[in-house]
């Protein structure tokens, strides 16, 4: 099991992107991929690495002081790329959000240290993974999925996410920290 903190994009966000990949994937390239379920499509702002009780209650306090920042708006998911051959992301689009999105996942390390959480030190990257290919190449769905623009949508609320691996993964939202000063 491991821990992340996400954000994850809102129904009429998820529903549009559904509809398209719906579409893309029905194409022949598509057939070895394994399709993440709209109900885990996030947006990791931070991995935490291996989860632990009192480490999860610590980062889930911590993190609750950042609900004083503004919640981030008009985020766009929007084109497509892939990790290597294998991880076939939606990217996010309008400069000004994915700015703001960025300095709230700068802010989440430093209000980490001390909490015995091991946050992962890779440059953020934001993005969306919908599939991963196991044996086959998801580079050639990008193409496919490029033009694609959704709907607009606003980031609320981050989430401190328990993650437990094995053939059939799931996603369990341990902390909701609201973006307007509460915490639910």
């Amino acid at each position: 099991m491991s821990l992340f903190v996400a954000v994850r994009p809102d129904t009429e966000a998820v529903e549009d992107l559904q509809h398209a990949l719906d579409r893309v994937r029905r194409l022949p390239l598509a057939e070895p991929l394994r399709w993440q379920p709209p109900a885990q499509w996030h947006v990791t702002m931070a991995f935490l690495g291996a989860d632990d009780p009192a480490i999860a209650d610590e980062v889930g306090e911590r993190l609750t002081t950042l609900s004083s920042h503004a919640p981030v708006d008009r985020l766009v998911i929007a084109g497509a790329g892939c990790f290597g051959r294998q991880i076939l992301w939606m990217d996010l689009a309008d400069a000004e959000a994915v700015a703001a999105l960025a300095g709230l996942a700068a802010a989440i390390p430093p209000l980490l240290r001390g909490s015995g959480a091991t946050v992962d030190r890779r440059p953020w990257r934001p993005h969306l993974t919908v599939a991963r290919a196991r044996h086959g190449d998801a580079r050639g769905l990008v193409p496919a999925l490029d033009a694609y623009r959704g709907t607009m949508w606003t980031v609320s609320e981050l989430l401190l996410i328990r993650s437990t691996g094995g053939p059939h993964p799931d996603h369990h939202v341990m902390r909701r920290i609201a973006l307007d000063g509460s915490t639910a």
